[in-house]
């Protein structure tokens, strides 16, 4: 069952649902980055639990200043949000086949203790009376409660990088041999609560793809396919991103087709057509 008009009725330039003014606003930032690797798009997992739960919200850490899987760091003060509050949505395990589990109600920079990074509200809804089945967000805020939830994973665009230097490391304790790059700046794109596997090389692979396929879930759950019902859920097409630069070139290829003077023949003989009476 295609659920992804939950999300949005454009396909961004990252090939997951979003509202059309994200996806109009991802690619002409996608555009303006470096085409190296070091600027590509990418996820972070992190394991800490939620800090505090309660009123179907938890409020969690979903990244620290400390180097990820892949070595690198992503530091808090760089972090701009303004594209993830056009539709400030939290899915589980990034799965867009899936609805939505909950909301995020703010994110910001904090400092506690030796932590530094970002910590985040994620309300989790109350099921409407017109959804039959399992709500979502239930399963996840109860999963959450019961401590089988605990991850949090951002997806985001690094906008200004650098190496780390040697003072740096030091200074922060990092292991050099597996240090990669220190994100100055990012944009947020994305977050999701996320399972944590206890075996080493399974987290890993949860890092790398932070994502898990709806059936695999469903079977993990031991859930029923179908739960995923409502009465009032209509079906919504979500249609292919075109950025505005293909669609000026359409427009431009079209009037550059036209002949300026076989148009103003056709015209003129339409005019006179009608001043002699002629329908």
């Amino acid at each position: 069952m295609d659920l992804k008009h939950h999300y949005g009725t454009a396909e961004g330039p990252l090939g997951f649902p979003m509202q059309d003014r994200q996806a109009q606003a991802l690619d002409a930032i996608l555009k303006a980055l470096p085409k190296e690797p070091a600027y590509a798009y990418r996820k972070s997992l992190i394991t800490k639990s939620p800090t505090e739960t309660g009123e179907r919200c938890d409020v969690s850490w979903i990244t620290t200043e400390q180097p990820d899987r892949a070595g690198d760091v992503v530091i808090s003060r760089g972090m701009n949000q303004q594209q993830y509050n056009l539709n400030p949505i939290v899915t589980l395990e990034h799965n867009y086949t899936m609805p939505p589990v909950g909301k995020s109600l703010w994110r910001k920079a904090t400092r506690d203790g030796t932590t530094s990074g970002i910590k985040a509200k994620t309300q989790y809804p109350s099921k409407p009376e017109a959804w039959e089945g399992t709500w979502p967000a239930d399963l996840a805020f109860s999963l959450v409660q019961a401590g089988l939830l605990n991850g949090k994973s951002i997806g985001f665009i690094p906008t200004k990088i650098h190496p780390p230097t040697s003072q740096e490391i030091e200074t922060n304790q990092w292991s050099a041999k597996s240090m990669g790059m220190v994100i100055d700046e990012w944009i947020m794109v994305e977050y999701a609560c996320t399972f944590l596997p206890t075996q080493q090389q399974a987290l890993v692979e949860a890092v790398s793809k932070s994502q898990i396929d709806k059936d695999a879930i469903l079977a993990v759950l031991n859930l029923d396919p179908n739960i995923f019902q409502t009465k009032a859920a209509e079906t919504q097409e979500v249609i292919a991103f075109t950025p505005f630069s293909e669609i000026e070139k359409s427009v431009k290829r079209f009037f550059q087709k036209i002949n300026p003077g076989q148009l103003g023949r056709i015209l003129a003989e339409d005019a006179i057509h009608k001043a002699k009476g002629g329908v």
